[in-house]
């Protein structure tokens, strides 16, 4: 990069007052990072009606309170090293605000590596779940993941998965936690929603199995596909792992905020109070559908 150009020029004679080569590197460096995996990956994202991830965290968050965590990160994985730079190593991590409150965030990005769960990237988001504990904050995940990165010199402990699992548990009760399905995600990343509080659906784009379709078909030698594994309809309908489809990204995000929007930060803190004007009284005769007006059945031992 330009700024690593610099640098090396400086290195017979180095002027130690002279920060212009070290700011512009670091300038290079983030521009790389916002660059996820590059123009013809982000434009392959788009057209399956998914938006970058960073997109994705603009439009979650409050306008200018988002804070990256790990923006700088890369894989450390030397059998990775052919591949080249890895943006963020996969994963966004921060805090940012949503309708003025901290809220932690861990998105992972598919147009590098699929968005697959790396021990780098795992040690941005074991970060963010201390950070979640200690400062008692909701945390939400947007997912969208080929699952474990899983290579060679990684062995069985490939990201430390079993931590973010055990953690998980741990913060149920104490803070709420969001996992939104925004694209096929497989093995560890559907794991993490079966784990939050809330999972919303993006329709069209998404899914949740143990394993791909590729995966399926080498197995078994059955022919099928994410949606028929694990879609929205199947979770929403059928399994009830998931709470809520939706129509797209846009979609889902507002769902997330407006979530939020009726819980405490934690569960020592009382939940937000919103003014209203529907009144108190106002009679709902369209429950009748919903509800039954008498029980269905014996309604004694005898019946």
């Amino acid at each position: 990069m330009r700024g690593h150009a610099r640098l090396s020029q400086m290195d017979d004679k180095p002027n130690l007052h002279d920060w212009e080569p070290l700011v512009a590197d670091l300038a290079d460096r983030r521009t790389a990072a916002r660059a996820m995996g590059g123009a013809e990956r982000v434009k392959r994202q788009e057209s399956m009606g998914k938006w970058p991830v960073r997109r994705r965290v603009d439009e979650l968050f409050d306008v200018g309170t988002f804070v990256e965590f790990g923006q700088l990160a890369d894989s450390m994985d030397p059998a990775l090293a052919a591949k080249g730079f890895m943006a963020a190593d996969g994963c966004v991590t921060g805090v940012g605000e949503i309708d003025g409150r901290r809220v932690a965030m861990c998105a992972y990005d598919f147009t590098v590596m699929a968005g697959s769960m790396g021990a780098v990237n795992e040690h941005k988001t074991a970060r963010m779940r201390e950070l979640v504990l200690r400062q008692r904050i909701p945390i939400v995940w947007l997912l969208d993941s080929a699952g474990a990165r899983i290579q060679a010199t990684s062995g069985s402990t490939f990201a430390g998965a079993g931590a973010l699992f055990r953690e998980q548990v741990i913060l149920s009760g104490v803070v709420p936690q969001v996992a939104a399905l925004m694209g096929h995600c497989a093995a560890g990343t559907a794991y993490i929603p079966a784990l939050a509080d809330f999972l919303p659906m993006v329709a069209p784009t998404s899914s949740m199995a143990l394993a791909g379709r590729h995966l399926v078909k080498a197995a078994t030698g059955e022919d099928v596909d994410e949606f028929e594994m694990g879609g929205a309809e199947v979770h929403t309908k059928v399994s009830g792992v998931a709470d809520l489809a939706v129509a797209d990204d846009a979609d889902c995000l507002a769902t997330i905020r407006r979530y939020l929007a009726f819980f405490p930060a934690h569960n020592q803190e009382l939940p937000p109070v919103a003014a209203s004007a529907d009144p108190v009284d106002r009679r709902m005769e369209a429950v009748y559908d919903i509800v039954p007006t008498a029980l269905v059945g014996p309604t004694t031992s005898d019946g």
